[in-house]
This record gives C-alpha cells, sequence and structure tokens, in this order.
C-alpha cells in the first residue's frame, strides 16, 4: 500500500506492509534540488544568500550554519554580542516553527478545526516582529555573516523584542489546554522509536551518509537516531520521558515544553548582552574547510564548506530530517520507521508528523 502523506513542506510517500498493523515502511521523498552543487565555484559569501532559501522556516537556521562553516574554516572570531544576538533569533525561530507545527501540521490529523489555525498565525506574527526587530527583516534575513553580525540593535528594539516575549508567555496555558484536548483523540504510549538521541555534541567523525536517491541516509556510529526537542529536553522533562520513553507523548510535550523554555531563555540572553561590544570582527579570509553544527527547529543541523581563492570547492548540508526519516532495514529501522511498526495504520499521520518533518529541507 502506498501512502501519500502532504502538509510536510512538501510531500513523502510511505510504502506500506500490512493491513490494519503496518509490519513495515519504506519512505520515500520526492523532490531534489541540488543546492549542494549549485554552490560549487561560487563566492563564499554567496552562500549567504543561497542557503536561507532552502527552507522558508527554518531559514535563518541555514543562514547560521552556514556563517558559523565559513568562520570555522577562516578560523575567524566573534564577539559575544555577535553570538547572543544570533542565538535570540535562532531561538525565535525554533518557537515559531513549534507553534506552527503544533497547530498547523499535527493538530488537523485529528481536530478538524480551523479556529486553532488562527492561533499559530497570531504568535507567529509576533515572533516574526521579534526578529525583524533584531535582523531587519524575515524571512530570509542576511544580517548573520562570517565575523558577526550587520545589525547594530538598540536599547530601544531589545525592550519591544522584551514586551513580544511577555505577550508570548501569556499564551502558556491556553497552548498546553490545546495540547490536553489533542491527546483526548489519541493514545499516549503510541509511537515508541529507537529511544537513541542526538544532540549537537556529537562527533562528526561518526557521522555517515548512504546514497539513497534522491537524498542521502544519515547514520551515527552506524545506527539510526533521533534528534529534535525530545534530544534536547529530555533531561528537562524527566517524569514525563521516563513514564513515556520516546513515545508520540513524550516527543510532542517536548517540543511543547521547548517552546516557552527558549522564551525564557531568551530574556536571560537579552539581559546578558553588552550594546557596548562590536558587532562584527574582519576575519582573515584563508583558503580551507569549516563546518558547523547547530540546533535547528527540527533537530541537529550540520553544514561542512571547503574554500579554495574564496570559491567554494566543496559543500555538503546534512539536514535533520535525513537522521528522522532515514529509510533504513528491518534490522536497523530509522527512528521514524520504527515508531510506526506494529501501530495501527489509523494512527500513521499524526505519528509520522509528530517528527515535524521537512520534505524541502531533505530535498535541498
Amino acid at each position: 500500500m502506498k501512502k501519500l502523506i502532504t502538509k510536510i513542506e512538501g510531500e513523502a510517500t510511505l510504502n506500506i506492509i500490512g493491513d490494519e498493523i503496518i509490519e513495515w515502511v519504506d519512505i520515500e521523498f520526492h523532490q531534489f534540488r541540488g543546492i549542494e552543487n549549485y554552490l560549487i565555484d561560487k563566492h563564499y559569501m554567496d552562500a549567504l544568500v543561497i542557503n536561507p532559501r532552502i527552507c522558508g522556516i527554518c531559514g535563518h537556521s541555514h543562514l547560521i550554519a552556514t556563517a558559523q562553516a565559513i568562520e570555522n574554516a577562516f578560523g575567524a572570531i566573534i564577539t559575544n554580542k555577535a553570538k547572543l544576538i544570533r542565538e535570540l533569533t535562532l531561538n525565535f525561530e525554533i518557537i515559531e516553527n513549534h507553534i506552527k507545527w503544533f497547530y498547523i501540521t499535527l493538530f488537523p490529523t485529528q481536530i478538524k478545526d480551523k479556529k486553532y489555525l488562527f492561533k499559530a498565525l497570531q504568535a507567529s506574527q509576533k515572533i516574526s516582529q521579534a526578529i525583524a526587530l533584531i535582523a531587519g527583516q524575515y524571512p530570509h534575513n542576511s544580517y548573520a555573516i562570517p565575523g558577526g553580525i550587520t545589525s547594530d540593535i538598540t536599547y530601544l528594539e531589545l525592550t519591544k523584542v522584551k514586551n513580544i516575549i511577555y505577550q508570548l508567555l501569556e499564551f502558556k496555558q491556553e497552548l498546553w489546554s490545546d495540547f490536553e484536548l489533542f491527546f483526548t483523540k489519541i493514545p499516549k504510549n503510541i509511537g515508541k522509536s529507537n529511544n537513541r538521541f542526538l544532540t549537537k555534541n556529537l562527533d562528526i567523525s561518526k557521522i555517515k551518509e548512504i546514497s539513497n536517491n534522491p537524498y542521502q541516509k544519515v547514520t551515527y556510529n552506524g545506527l539510526y537516531y533521533e534528534t529534535g526537542p525530545l534530544s534536547r529536553m529530555k533531561e528537562y522533562i524527566k517524569e514525563i520521558y521516563q513514564k513515556y520513553q520516546d513515545s508520540i507523548y513524550s516527543r510532542i510535550y517536548a517540543r511543547v515544553y521547548e517552546i516557552f523554555y527558549l522564551l525564557n531563555k531568551n530574556l536571560e540572553i537579552i539581559s546578558k548582552i553588552d550594546l557596548s561590544e562590536n558587532s562584527y570582527i574582519k576575519p582573515n579570509i584563508t583558503s580551507n574547510k569549516g563546518y558547523s553544527i547547530i540546533e535547528a527547529p527540527r533537530g541537529v543541523l550540520i553544514h561542512e564548506i571547503e574554500i579554495l581563492n574564496e570559491k567554494i570547492k566543496y559543500y555538503n548540508i546534512i539536514v535533520p530530517t535525513q537522521f528522522n526519516l532515514s529509510t533504513g532495514s528491518k534490522d536497523n529501522p530509522s527512528a521514524a520507521q520504527q515508531a510506526l511498526l506494529n501501530e495501527n495504520k489509523k494512527y500513521l499521520d499524526t505519528i509520522f508528523k509528530c517528527f515535524d518533518i521537512c520534505a524541502v529541507c531533505i530535498g535541498h
């Protein structure tokens, strides 16, 4: 049986074995754009404009990852101010993604009521405004460059950003209430996976990409791992994780929890920003290799670059969906495959989407 999955920033096809219960599933993504090939022989600064267009949801993550990979190649340093402001906007992008995912992608799999879509739009407008105050525009901002940032934020703008955070924190009770409503429609203990997790503190030498046209499968130390909010937050939600393990309940709980964790984290970041510091330190341009590993909304994002005479000789991107939704074997299934195994088909759409899939990122 073939099942087309939509509303995942693109589409995927699940090739399912089994009648009512899923015995096995292969995951296929259809599009391929070849952005890494397109970057070859371009000036390294071009990557800062091209890569954020990989995805309309996590373009900022690709921008930060690109800038950091170039900085790693150059051995560049940036000020604490630039680091904090980059972290501030990246956190906002994660928050915005989670709210949109919850109400626009996940919620409709069980509750068909359009009024919930407006909650995502209202929150998204506030977050987009916060990012634009910091980075000059949103989406597809270009304020992060090798050596720091181009924006020079003021105290007034930071105050406006803080006010937006306080407004978003008022949304907490309502969102948790909607979370509980969602689980009146679906069991909490379905969708258990491999119980293996990756964060950005990984050993890059243990990553292996395996050809699986039109995209690459990704293993870590020979196995498939889960990355994303549950990987990042499981130490903060120990009671939930111990009770439900890596089920759909823990996975969604972690993503909602992270929204408010990061809003409070952003208040801390703002209090640490020294506006008198420089925003930019000009790097020494060299021919070298570099890489970056960051936490994007959906999990670990890796960019690798080789620069020769200011031109890109090699570029490689590994996105979170490659970790979570590779097609493995029955002896070594990916996180999403394992979560679907032995589950009733009526829960297929919800379990699959609980990983917050991005088909356009995986088809980069």
